[in-house]
């Protein structure tokens, strides 16, 4: 009996269908996806002019027997449904039964098939949807489908596709997204009878993304592993900070192995990278997050390219915090970012990744929630205004706060400070002496202050304080005035006292009094930080990321804390703000993404010079 079935209509009619077919990278998606779903392990594309002239895939995959080729030229006939259930475990890239058919009603369609160890195969040809012309073939085993004079009998439909170098580009990106994510099998595709094939090999996920995107790229890239248990996964690879893009298209993100297009997954790896890219740029990253199959519904879009996630912020905060474990482990690489070592096996949505630290953090990301300010009093410390920079020698300062913290970038502790420039760069370099680094002092002053402020904050409930001498006074707006009540519990945690000191003359609203505020600010300037503050704190009011809302404004806090402009820095300081950065997560940059050291070596500088 054949595998394919025709599905009841109490079953069909409850799947998101569509018309699949939209322009030659759709008839291109759905028949790679066809050859996946088939086993096989070499899929071969050849394009004619964009693919309006002929679009034909070729696979090495189980193949079909007669009845079921004959089958799968009927709408809703497939093999990889046969239950209503069997739609909340789809674990196949295909199961609507629609690709065939959908292309047979606009193109001219032939299908070459044969199942392993079979004598014969089959032919099946449909012209514009006409009626199925069946008969023997002898053809390899595996599956042959070309679809030749796209949208020829739907004349208006092909007056909407782009030129033949467009179409073309759009089959590229389906081609190259699809093979990355299955390390296991070959891929070749072809534009043109005389152009050269574009191979992707079988191998590793290194070896895949080398021969798509070029091996120079593995040396910007970080592996990202996570393991919850055996079903739910983070992994792939993610760029260096410096390897950014103005637009959205260098992520290749998928669910279970499929690509997909999903804000959510996005916008955390968006946020993952917090810090380290400049506002309104976006990484290079694969990820893949497997989930249960009940955790995702993939019935929700004809293309089969969105899905629904049960626990979306589950699924959030998992990716988020892998990728930020992976870029933090690697954001002090300056320029040398290791190659990830992804092993042979380790096939996005495949291969279960190991677990251990990566997964820590993943916790430590969930101990994080949205808190309720009301819960925490401030505590405040008393003592005087340092002066400068602040920096302290790192033993005082451990042995004030009481915390032991590890050291995440020993490059830092070896450095030794050999001038600055324009008093705002930091000239140092390591002991060997065969590589020297600049480092934008008030750049790398920014993220230590911010990170010693994240650890305040989320670690000990509440920033340090100290009182002021003299209470400053604020005046304020109407509407200022609601925003600053509305986040009193909040600036209590934040390190701020602020009490009501009647009305505000000046502005219409009301005056406040500022008794007490963070001590990493010395008390400078506090009247014009809360007023920057204003709009971040009413987003904060408002909205529902509220940990990425709250780190705005701790940045904006280390932002004031710094000195600008040059200031001469002795030896000792320097060692104290490396130490500092030792100890900072993602220290290569400043909180708001711009690079905080560069890395120089002798061969550069000698190949500069003309000297090797």
């Amino acid at each position: 009996m054949g595998k394919i079935k025709v599905l009841p209509e109490t079953l069909s009619t409850k799947i998101a269908a569509g018309e699949v077919v939209e322009r030659p990278a759709s008839v291109v998606k759905e028949l790679v996806e066809n050859s996946i779903d088939a086993g096989a392990t070499e899929i071969s594309v050849t394009v004619e002019e964009g693919g309006k002239r002929l679009i034909r895939v070729v696979d090495n995959g189980c193949g079909l027997s007669r009845d079921d080729a004959e089958l799968a030229m009927l709408r809703h006939a497939t093999s990889k449904v046969a239950t209503e259930e069997d739609l909340y475990r789809i674990s196949t890239m295909g199961f609507r039964g629609e690709a065939l058919p959908s292309i047979a009603s606009v193109a001219r369609l032939t299908l070459r098939t044969k199942q392993r160890g079979e004598l014969v195969g089959t032919r099946v040809t449909v012209d514009g949807g006409a009626e199925p012309e069946v008969a023997d073939e002898g053809c390899p085993e595996g599956t042959a489908v070309e679809a030749r004079d796209l949208f020829f009998n739907t004349p208006a439909r092909g007056k909407f596709l782009r030129t033949a170098t467009t179409e073309w580009g759009r089959i590229l990106d389906v081609f190259k997204r699809t093979a990355i994510a299955r390390p296991r099998i070959r891929f070749s595709i072809v534009h043109g009878g005389s152009g050269r094939p574009i191979e992707k090999r079988a191998g590793g996920l290194k070896e895949g993304v080398a021969d798509v995107f070029g091996r120079s790229i593995l040396k910007e890239l970080l592996e990202v592993s996570v393991s919850i248990d055996a079903s739910t996964s983070v992994t792939g690879l993610v760029g260096n900070p410096a390897l950014s893009y103005p637009t959205v298209k260098w992520l290749y993100t998928y669910v279970n192995g499929r690509w997909v297009r999903d804000r959510g997954i996005n916008r955390a790896i968006a946020d993952a990278y917090s810090g380290t890219i400049e506002a309104g740029r976006y990484p290079f990253a694969i990820i893949n997050l497997k989930v249960h199959f009940d955790e995702v519904d993939v019935n929700v879009h004809p293309a089969k390219t969105e899905v629904r996630f049960r626990r979306p912020s589950f699924a959030f905060d998992m990716v988020k915090a892998a990728v930020r474990e992976a870029i933090g482990a690697g954001s002090m690489s300056f320029g040398k970012v290791p190659t990830a070592d992804v092993p042979e096996d380790a096939l996005p949505g495949e291969t279960a990744p190991q677990a251990g630290a990566p997964e820590r953090a993943f916790k430590e990301a969930r101990r994080r929630p949205a808190f309720n300010a009301r819960e925490v009093q401030p505590t405040y410390s008393k003592g005087p205004p340092g002066a400068g920079l602040g920096f302290e020698p790192t033993e005082k300062r451990e042995e004030k706060e009481k915390v032991e913290k590890k050291v995440l970038n020993p490059e830092f502790t070896s450095m030794e400070m050999v001038g600055q420039i324009w008093g705002e760069f930091i000239v140092a370099q390591s002991p060997a002496g065969r590589e020297f680094y600049l480092i934008d002092q008030h750049g790398a002053s920014e993220r230590t202050r911010f990170e010693r402020l994240k650890d305040q904050f989320y670690n000990r409930s509440r920033v340090s304080s100290q009182y002021l001498l003299v209470p400053e006074r604020l005046e304020t707006t109407p509407e200022e005035t609601a925003v600053i009540k509305d986040a009193t519990e909040v600036m209590a945690r934040l390190g701020f006292e602020i009490i009501p000191f009647g009305p505000s003359l000046k502005k219409g609203g009301e005056s406040f009094l500022i008794k007490a505020a963070p001590d990493i600010l010395e008390g400078r300037g506090l009247a014009r930080l809360i007023g920057d503050l204003l709009e971040e704190l009413t987003e904060l009011n408002r909205s529902s990321r509220i940990e990425q809302s709250i780190e705005e404004v701790l940045m904006t806090l280390a932002c004031h804390s710094v000195i600008r402009g040059p200031r001469a820095l002795t030896k000792e300081e320097a060692g104290a703000l490396f130490s500092e950065l030792s100890r900072c997560d993602l220290a290569g940059h400043c909180p708001h993404g711009r690079p905080v050291v560069k890395r120089f070596t002798r061969e550069e500088i000698e190949a500069m010079f003309k000297r090797r």
